[in-house]
């Protein structure tokens, strides 16, 4: 268990020009389409029916042109990890959260802009003049999509630009909680899809932030592709982090890397290796619409639990793009605003978040999703 304090708008952090949840990832125009019954479009590109993956500008390009030509009704979000779930926290009423990543100086990277402006969501872009803006083709095909990504300008993402003063400014160099944990935490957030090329920002953000205070860092898996493409990276982060989210088939690929029977096993393996003082190392496998198996401790104590997610009628699932990422969103809400959480009620907020968001196009909320200053009643 853990006991963040209950904290009202107008006491955001221990500071209050400082973000409470700094995240980082790559930013993409998410074009989502549905499959009709009789296409053949994932046989011809070579694609799988639940999977994702990145591919050359090129091919992302066809297939976006044969996709919409094919079944028409594309529909338009702000997409990326990280992004996604700063999206999500932003709807359930957390006003004090930023997201920092890169766009091209194209037209997509103004839509991008214009569209988190108009849902007021604090960032820290850089725009890179010689790059595009990234772009994920989702195809849908009833609970099942096929991500197809290129992250463009998000992968050329600067350390410089993350240490330059207007950056700094913006993340805030409040450490007043550093060695009060009765003082409110700070959250750095760290995508998995934002390892590549960017490992050294992952670094300076834990060495600066994180290492010895209070702060929590906290990253997530993503894909299976990038545990295994950038396996010595992504070791790092998850030894190094304070909560690790990802679903079981990642788990049981990271499993695989540490030589473990199992994913409780690895959870155990990490936690034994995680001696702060006063803080459990928590480590959240989802498993789609069946069950959400958590595992928590410090050291030689070990915790594992599990909670059965509810049942989302399959005729009301419209897109699981994103349900991970609002997965987050919810446990996170929950874990900052909560009056004194435990696991499974941050488990079980974040899936019901989680199970509106799949019930509409793209990762949003319901509009008619009331408002609420501190725990939405989802």
């Amino acid at each position: 268990m853990f006991n963040p304090k209950v904290i009202s708008d107008s006491i955001v952090s221990s500071c209050d020009r400082c973000p409470r949840l700094i995240a980082f990832g790559n930013v993409l125009l998410d074009i989502s389409v549905e499959l009709r019954d009789d296409s053949n479009i994932l046989q011809d590109f070579d694609l799988k029916e639940d999977d994702q993956r990145e591919i050359p500008a090129d091919k992302l390009a066809r297939l976006e042109a044969v996709a919409i030509e094919t079944c028409g009704n594309p529909k338009y979000n702000p997409g990326g990890s990280a992004l996604n779930t700063c999206r999500i926290l932003r709807a359930l009423g957390e006003k004090n959260v930023m997201f920092c990543g890169a766009v091209g100086a194209d037209e997509n990277g103004k839509i991008l802009l214009q569209i988190l402006k108009d849902n007021s969501l604090c960032t820290c872009i850089q725009t890179l003049p010689e790059h595009s803006t990234g772009t994920c083709v989702c195809l849908i095909s009833g609970d099942k999509r096929s991500l197809n990504a290129n992250i463009g300008a998000s992968l050329h993402f600067k350390k410089e630009f993350v240490m330059s003063r207007w950056c700094q400014d913006k993340i805030g160099h409040c450490k007043s909680a550093a060695h009060d944990f009765n003082e409110d935490v700070r959250v750095f957030y760290i995508e998995g899809y934002f390892i590549p090329e960017k490992f050294a920002i992952c670094q300076y953000i834990y060495e600066n932030y994180c290492k010895g205070t209070a702060n929590l860092f906290v990253t997530n898996l993503n894909a299976t592709y990038i545990l295994q493409n950038f396996t010595k990276q992504m070791k790092c982060l998850i030894e190094q982090a304070d909560l690790v989210f990802g679903n079981l088939t990642e788990f049981v690929t990271l499993a695989k890397i540490y030589e473990c029977d199992s994913v409780d096993d690895l959870s155990k393996s990490l936690i034994r290796k995680y001696l702060k003082l006063n803080r459990e190392k928590i480590i959240i496998a989802t498993d789609a619409s069946r069950c959400v198996r958590f595992y928590h401790g410090n050291g030689s104590a070990f915790y594992a639990e599990t909670y059965q997610v509810p049942i989302v009628p399959q005729k009301a699932v419209v897109d699981t793009t994103g349900a991970g990422d609002s997965f987050v969103a919810g446990f996170l809400y929950k874990y900052l605003n909560g009056e004194a959480p435990t696991l499974l009620d941050c488990v079980r907020y974040a899936s019901k978040v989680a199970g509106k968001v799949i019930r509409q196009v793209g990762c949003n909320l319901p509009s008619s999703l009331p408002a609420s200053p501190l725990v939405s009643p989802i």
